[in-house]
């Protein structure tokens, strides 16, 4: 016979359901109410997505002094690599390190002479250099020595082997953007370390490379990424939603620079706004040039200077504003194609 709600039946529903979950078992009524749910974070079928992330901005300088103050408490054998990474606060409680859902960011140090030692992980990889000396920083990848230079791009893809060296008399300071909690979530994670093999040799030790559809392309220089969007900016080829945008891309398939993420780098003009749309995407954000502020649902603003960073959650909808006369150039970090390959991909005006 059908369930009546009376005070006696709740208490009998209310005593199955912590007997059903103390046994491992649940079902949809328990896991889609906060009452029952882990850390009050309930599962509905909602008609939007709504994020267990929340939009959140760091302040480079504040990111910058905690890494120096790290850099005189740790060294880089210890720490294998010194780092400073950007926490969710929505998401720290049952992710680890999570900037977004599935990305992590955060800044890494290497301070004059030192070398942070070579290791290779599942876990899709780039650097985007922050701050570096003329000459002497350099990342090897598979054997192969990438200069590093401010705002340069190198990746280190999927099982690569690969190290980190500075040879200069000043510190080296370069944004990780990784993957690794999309690895972690469905068990993926493998990673190994070669700490007695040094800089360029190792391409043939131990075992030899296996064939890879990673992207062949592990350097794409500042200078040359800012010159597209400048020749596109000057022929007027502007969108509305996103401004003068640049896509890093995979140079055999066009595709993104990793099967996971993709990296872009977009100018927007001084004295202007992008309009704001829903997508379905996590993303991260580095004010490369100039200042900008975010503007997002709730009058909630982010504003931001030079390597500020700022994580946007999938489907909340941004406009950023460049209050300036000159134009501002930021980077992005973003799992859209993971949405696209899933089939979650989706625009709406906001």
């Amino acid at each position: 016979m059908p369930a009546v709600a009376t005070p006696h039946a709740e208490s009998r529903r209310e005593a199955f359901i912590e007997e059903l979950l103390s046994s491992n078992f649940t079902t949809f009524f328990a896991a889609t109410h906060p009452k029952y749910s882990t850390g009050n974070k309930a599962f509905r079928f909602t008609p939007t997505p709504v994020s267990p992330a929340v939009p959140y901005s760091w302040k480079y300088q504040d990111a910058r002094a905690k890494l120096f103050a790290l850099g005189e408490l740790l060294t880089v054998e210890e720490a294998e690599r010194r780092n400073i990474n950007f926490v969710n606060p929505a998401l720290k409680t049952f992710m680890p390190a999570a900037t977004l859902p599935t990305l992590r960011g955060g800044i890494q140090l290497l301070l004059a002479g030192e070398r942070a030692y070579t290791h290779r992980h599942s876990a899709n990889a780039f650097r985007f250099i922050l701050e570096a000396p003329e000459a002497g920083a350099s990342t090897v990848v598979d054997g192969t020595r990438i200069p590093m230079h401010p705002g340069d791009l190198v990746m280190t893809p999927n099982w690569t082997w690969h190290d980190h060296h500075n040879e200069s008399d000043s510190h080296a300071i370069w944004y990780d953007g990784l993957d690794v909690l999309m690895a972690y979530w469905v068990g993926g994670v493998f990673s190994e370390e070669l700490k007695d093999v040094a800089g360029e040799s190792y391409q043939t030790a131990r075992q030899p490379r296996r064939p890879s559809d990673n992207n062949p392309l592990l350097y794409y220089p500042y200078a040359r990424a800012r010159d597209t969007l400048q020749k596109l900016l000057e022929a007027g080829v502007r969108d509305p939603f996103e401004g003068v945008r640049t896509e890093y891309v995979n140079p055999v398939t066009s595709a993104s620079t990793f099967p996971t993420m993709s990296t872009a780098l977009q100018l927007v003009p001084g004295k202007s706004r992008l309009e704001p749309k829903h997508r379905t995407e996590n993303i991260i954000f580095i004010t490369v040039e100039g200042s900008v502020t975010f503007q997002l649902p709730d009058n909630q603003q982010f504003h931001t200077g030079r390597f500020d960073v700022t994580a946007i959650p999938s489907w909340v909808p941004y406009s950023i504003v460049n209050a300036e006369q000159a134009p501002a150039v930021l980077f992005s970090q973003s799992d859209r194609p993971v949405f696209e390959k899933l089939g979650f991909y989706r625009e709406a005006d906001a």
